[in-house]
């Protein structure tokens, strides 16, 4: 039982990394997809990330302690077996089983082999659940698909964890190929029984009004970091503050009056500046993004080379008007944020918006 428990223990304790580095394509996706991010679709696709990362541990760990396994190994030692249903022999062999004879039944449940065969059935049969019921697809593709994960699975232990280890610590089974499809299979005849209760994911977008749904603080900061990173990319080609404000000025203000309201962030995010009516107008954008990025961010930024050369003259005096400068810095990002968090409490609109009468709607 613990051989089992402690891939579980691990997949639990590391599953917060692989879902933050999940959310930022999740997100993307289902703002493309769908307009807006369903609670219950988290819950779900997270849980087959859970699942997947849980399955995968089963197979590998606990990894060996040294990386020589040939040293360890008997001479000649197979690394693989490709004779099917080479356990249904086994299980014969050492259950001591008579089909005729009921008081040996036992035998056979209690035995190593069935436990290992039952393991490899049950290991994938949540695939075959998660196929049917969120995927939506049919039992020949499951059945496909099921096979494909466990041929990675067994290909990873044939490989040594490609390559981490100088031979296979675990045997490539056909076997094991066969049962957990049949496990995929089993999952996907029973899925109806194990998602009674749950909600029909076709059903989920129904009665959704994405006109009327306000822009979470997540979707506007996920927008605003992908144009900032992809501003970043560029960066080295101005360390010039002029030329940044230039830069800054095409992005956010002609860009966005060009296309209606929308930067590359908003896009992905499926997000776009509304003004007051059909059509952006430069004014509007013009008013909402010099108060930002010419106002608020361009104040931080100044104050930032301020600091900077401050820090290099190192004389008393600028050390004074350093920390000065650093506790305005300070003030300012905390009003600023403190402003953020009551205005989306409130689901008021923030000073920028207000100021230049646009906001940011969902735009799918």
């Amino acid at each position: 039982m613990d051989t089992y428990l402690f891939p579980i223990k691990i997949a639990i304790l590391t599953f917060p990394l692989f879902a933050f580095v999940f959310t930022l394509p999740f997100a993307i996706f289902q703002y493309k997809k769908y307009g807006y991010i369903n609670k219950f679709r988290i819950f779900i696709l997270f849980s087959f990330l859970l699942f997947l990362i849980v399955a995968f541990y089963l197979v590998i760990l606990p990894l060996p302690a040294s990386r020589d396994i040939k040293s360890t190994m008997i001479k000649d030692a197979p690394y693989y077996n490709l004779v099917p249903f080479t356990f249904v022999a086994d299980l014969m062999r050492e259950a001591n089983f008579d089909v005729r004879v009921p008081e040996t039944y036992q035998n056979l449940l209690t035995e190593r082999t069935f436990l290992q065969a039952a393991f490899n059935i049950l290991m994938l049969m949540p695939f075959g659940i998660f196929l049917r019921y969120y995927f939506k697809y049919s039992f020949k593709k499951t059945i496909i698909l099921t096979l494909l994960l466990s041929l990675f699975f067994e290909v990873t232990q044939l490989t040594g964890l490609y390559g981490m280890y100088n031979a296979p610590y675990r045997l490539f089974d056909v076997d094991d190929l066969f049962l957990n499809t049949m496990g995929g299979a089993f999952g996907y005849i029973f899925a109806p029984f194990f998602t009674f209760f749950l909600p029909k994911p076709s059903t989920l977008d129904n009665d959704v009004n994405l006109e009327a749904m306000r822009v979470s603080l997540f979707r506007r900061t996920l927008a605003l970091g992908i144009d900032w990173f992809a501003l970043g990319l560029f960066a080295r080609l101005y360390d010039n503050l002029l030329i940044e404000a230039a830069v800054y000025f095409t992005y956010f203000i002609l860009i966005v009056t060009a296309t209606n309201g929308r930067t590359l962030g908003k896009w992905l995010t499926s997000t776009k500046v509304k003004g007051a009516g059909e059509k952006l107008t430069f004014k509007e954008a013009f008013i909402r993004y010099g108060l930002l990025y010419f106002g608020f961010f361009g104040l931080i930024r100044v104050l930032g080379k301020a600091i900077d050369i401050l820090v290099a003259l190192q004389d008393p005096y600028s050390i004074w008007m350093t920390v000065f400068a650093v506790a305005i810095l300070a003030v300012i990002d905390i009003m600023f944020l403190v402003h953020l968090i009551l205005n989306s409490m409130k689901k008021d609109r923030f000073f920028y918006e207000k100021m230049s009468h646009t906001q940011l709607a969902v735009s799918k």
